[in-house]
């Protein structure tokens, strides 16, 4: 069943990647990139044997969330200076910069890329079937190795809680301000996508 469910949770994400590359925009790469290193490492996961480790899978996706909220950062502060300076250019002091934001889907949408990516690789470690792995998420394990299985777990939950209200937030709050329909979709279907595979391992 949990082999089942992760190929299943397979098929959003892929649409969710397909949406990233469909409404691609100059500043938008770093995003597309990740999509689709997200969805190779989940369908490695899937279909054995394994090109890399879970572990090592999350490790490259902590660091391209990393990439992501740095790029997210830099290009804010760019438009932040740029609709500063084009503000005083016109004369006008006084009035409200309009700062552009990168992502397509507004304030939260780097911050959910990000914390996206955080959840998927931890997900997937979580379900993984490399040797070595049962120390870290296995059951029956004792002492330290109990505990750390524990905290893992809780660390774990908690992404999974934060990113699912995220999603829920940032879907209705674009139903409701009439945005595009393909950032829209784009969130919805990485929230099932970490639903599934958080459901594959209850």
């Amino acid at each position: 069943m949990t082999d089942l469910l992760g190929l299943a949770a397979i098929v959003p994400a892929s649409a969710g990647a397909c949406c990233t590359v469909g409404a691609w925009r100059p500043g938008r790469a770093v995003d597309v990139v990740a999509a689709v290193v997200m969805v190779a490492a989940m369908v490695d996961g899937a279909f054995g044997p394994r090109v890399l480790p879970g572990v090592l899978w999350f490790v490259v996706l902590a660091l391209l969330a990393v990439v992501v909220a740095a790029v997210h950062r830099v290009q804010s502060a760019s438009g932040a200076s740029g609709a500063s300076g084009a503000s005083g250019a016109s004369g006008r002091p006084g009035s409200a910069p309009s700062v552009r934001v990168a992502s397509a889907h507004g304030r939260f949408g780097r911050l959910h890329a990000a914390l996206g990516l955080l959840v998927m690789g931890a997900l997937g470690v979580g379900m993984a079937h490399d040797p070595g792995m049962t120390g870290m998420t296995g059951v029956g394990v004792h002492g330290h190795g109990g505990a750390v299985a524990v905290t893992w777990q809780v660390v774990l939950g908690g992404l999974t809680t934060g990113y699912l209200l995220l999603t829920a937030h940032m879907v209705r709050d674009g139903i409701r301000r009439r945005t595009r329909a393909l950032p829209v979709v784009e969130t919805l279907a990485m929230g099932i996508a970490v639903a599934v595979m958080a459901a594959a391992m209850v």
